[in-house]
């Protein structure tokens, strides 16, 4: 007997915040390295070491420096404290996001972000260029008890929505995409990520050079799944 999978129109797309929607790669390697001098002054850290920290939460990171959980507190405070300080001065939206959000709600797209961040230092970037107006799901680090790229997450952003038929996760780093993949979504990556070639390898089911091309793409796709 033959199987015949029926594929279904995409109607959510799901973005990771830093590095995705936001460039903040800047910031969050002046932190790093600012976080590492002060903790662990006999240790000089690499521009590569500093890029591949980012992704995992602070508490997983920065257990490299100490096993004593106030420690570990002690340091994700004090990045926190640098990461205000600089902000708005390091990051900026990456191009056509506001476009390509605004275009896909126009359309009634579910829009959610799943990020690895704490509620309390996600939600100034994205009310600062008013993604709020766009996205209504939203998965904070404080929200789970699994991180990407646990499938936990996807599903925590996933249960906001009234319903949904086939989704995509959008993301720059490979924890995003594995969570897709783990929670049985499509996933995306995206050129401009630092770790362009660790996501690249992965084969997601899509791969854009600029948002523009996203919705692109998901015509594409749902324009092949309707013939």
């Amino acid at each position: 007997m033959l199987l015949v999978i029926k594929l279904r129109k995409i109607d959510t797309v799901l973005f990771d915040l830093d590095g995705t929607l936001v460039n903040s790669n800047e910031l969050i390697i002046k932190c790093f390295e600012e976080t590492m001098m002060k903790y662990m002054p006999n240790r000089s850290f690499t521009r590569s070491e500093l890029i591949d920290m980012i992704g995992p939460p602070l508490k997983e990171t920065f257990s490299i420096a100490s096993e004593d959980a106030s420690i570990i507190q002690e340091m994700i405070d004090y990045y926190r404290y640098l990461y205000v300080r600089y902000e708005f001065d390091y990051i900026h939206l990456y191009p056509n996001t506001i476009e390509m959000l605004q275009e896909l709600k126009n359309r009634g797209y579910n829009l959610g972000i799943v990020t690895t961040k704490f509620k309390v230092s996600a939600m100034p970037s994205i009310t600062h260029y008013g993604l709020d107006q766009w996205i209504t799901s939203y998965c904070f680090l404080d929200d789970i008890k699994e991180h990407k790229p646990h499938p936990e997450p996807i599903f925590f952003a996933l249960k906001q929505f009234s319903s949904y038929r086939e989704v995509v996760m959008v993301g720059d780093n490979t924890s995003d995409l594995l969570a897709g993949r783990n929670a049985s979504t499509l996933t995306c990556g995206v050129e401009w990520s630092i770790k362009r070639k660790l996501i690249k390898a992965l084969n997601p089911d899509f791969w854009i050079h600029d948002f523009m091309e996203l919705i692109q793409v998901i015509d594409k796709y749902n324009e092949e799944v309707s013939s």
